[in-house]
């Protein structure tokens, strides 16, 4: 081992070709970038510069994302990656950390500033499955950049003299790009539930051969410096080369439309306006004023409504089932169990038309039937308008997808409401339309009179996913 150093260490890398690649990515959901530290006056803040006070993305975070997307991508969702496994992950990135013999990075990521930006806040709080109320202690907040929050993204790889493994290294990047320009890697936490997601437009790629001319390298060497008046030879949109890999992904998607067929209301604390009358709780809204589903409302009503289901129709499995698809419950976990991340991939949704109305309400003494005395309060929920969710599950077995589409159901029918004070009827869907992309296929359900109307094909092929919620053979291996 000390003779392979001892060859390794002064060897030169050999760089023939520089690939200089940048872009503007824009958030398009809420990002929380954590510092991992407890705030003075939020309890999780999102990570900031020192010097200039804005939020910052670590090229070290993008860096992971895209390697575990790349790994994704070739070899399937939660695959162990191994030592000199020599897949499009490694060689981009470099060896597995603990890799005594793995090669460094051939790609340099900076890190990057946000654009000047007010960061939100959102309120999280802990719901007892049982009597549906908020758990004593579990109430936090987080600090969220809001979408259109963009960073100006800066790549450079470095290539060897042409060959197959230059083409190798430009089919890696082209793809671990296109993952981005398509919105398909999702960054920081809680991107199971919808935060995170991010795009690029265009990309611009810069080429300096260093073997070609010595322009190419004084045009490197004065990139930051203009009016040295050094320009490269190549200036493009394209790596010129497309990834040819198969995807090994195995993605379940639902995206179903729905009319708001009661008012709804997802507590938020924020002022609904600039007047001094606030309402005492409103609806939850995003960065522009825009009214919300978030992922996390969503994901916990999902999961309650999952195991009833499985109560009854998979008695002596749910749990197993429901730390399989949602994630083992931390706090409830035993010793011997990992914990896990969420299968289930739940996107925030914005709500379009509609209005808010300011509700008056007042609490009732039951012994008396007259009013509390200062008791009254006001709400402003959300009424009509139009919503589009998004259901996801990676490496799905046909008992996921049976549980997936009984939760449609629910959602569909109204049945499974949505956020607070349902007591009252608020927070019912009606379902308009959906589309189940399933292994290659895609399926269009509309709405019969307030119920699903499947395609006369998938019927059958539907109705053997719920049934094999009862086998537990069927399981996925992820439990």
């Amino acid at each position: 081992m000390k003779q392979a150093y001892q060859a390794q260490w002064h060897a030169s890398r050999e760089v023939a070709t520089r690939l200089v690649v940048s872009g503007t990515l824009t958030l398009t959901s809420p990002a929380h970038l954590g510092n991992g530290d407890r705030g003075a006056h939020v309890d999780l803040p999102i990570l900031r510069d020192a010097l200039e006070d804005l939020p910052l993305l670590q090229g070290s975070s993008l860096a992971g994302a895209l390697r575990n997307y790349l790994l994704a991508y070739e070899q399937g969702f939660y695959k162990a990656e191994e030592r000199g496994a020599k897949n499009l992950a490694e060689l981009l990135f470099g060896g597995v950390k603990g890799d005594p013999e793995g090669e460094q990075s051939p790609l340099i990521i900076d890190d990057a500033l946000a654009d000047f930006t007010l960061a939100e806040i959102r309120d999280g709080v802990r719901i007892d499955g049982k009597t549906r109320t908020a758990q004593k202690d579990f109430k936090y907040d987080l600090e969220v950049l809001p979408p259109g929050t963009s960073f100006p993204l800066r790549f450079e790889l470095l290539l060897p003299k042409e060959g197959n493994q230059a083409t190798a290294l430009r089919e890696a990047l082209a793809l671990a790009l296109d993952g981005l320009q398509r919105g398909e890697i999702a960054l920081g936490a809680r991107k199971s539930r919808g935060y995170g997601r991010c795009a690029v437009a265009t990309w611009q790629v810069v080429e300096y051969n260093l073997r070609r001319s010595p322009e190419d390298l004084l045009a490197w060497l004065s990139a930051e410096h203009p009016e040295w008046g050094y320009q490269p030879a190549q200036v493009h949109n394209s790596l010129g080369v497309h990834a040819q890999r198969e995807d090994k992904r195995k993605i379940f998607r639902i995206e179903a439309s729905f009319e708001l067929a009661t008012p709804l209301l997802i507590r938020s604390a924020e002022p609904l306006h600039d007047g001094d009358h606030q309402p005492d709780v409103v609806q939850l809204r995003d960065g522009t004023g825009q009214p919300i589903i978030s992922g996390t409302s969503l994901a916990g009503v999902l999961r309650a409504r999952a195991k009833r289901i499985l109560t009854t129709v998979a008695a002596g499995q749910e749990e197993a089932i429901l730390n399989s698809l949602f994630g083992r419950d931390m706090d409830k976990r035993r010793a011997n169990e990992q914990p896990s991340a969420s299968r289930l991939i739940v996107h925030e949704a914005q709500i379009e038309g509609g209005r808010t109305l300011v509700q008056n309400r007042v609490a009732i003494d039951r012994f008396t039937g007259g009013a509390y005395d200062t008791a009254l309060f006001s709400e402003a929920p959300q009424v009509g308008g139009t919503v589009t969710l998004t259901l996801s599950i990676h490496n799905p077995s046909e008992a996921d997808k049976g549980l997936l589409l009984l939760l449609l159901k629910d959602l569909w029918t109204g049945d499974l409401p949505i956020g607070g004070t349902s007591s009252v009827g608020r927070g019912r869907l009606r379902g308009c339309k959906a589309t189940i992309h399933d292994a290659g296929q895609e399926w269009e359900i509309v709405s019969d009179e307030g119920q699903l109307k499947l395609p006369t094909e998938a019927r059958t092929v539907f109705e053997s996913y719920v049934v094999a919620l009862q086998k537990p053979k069927e399981r996925s291996s992820e439990a």
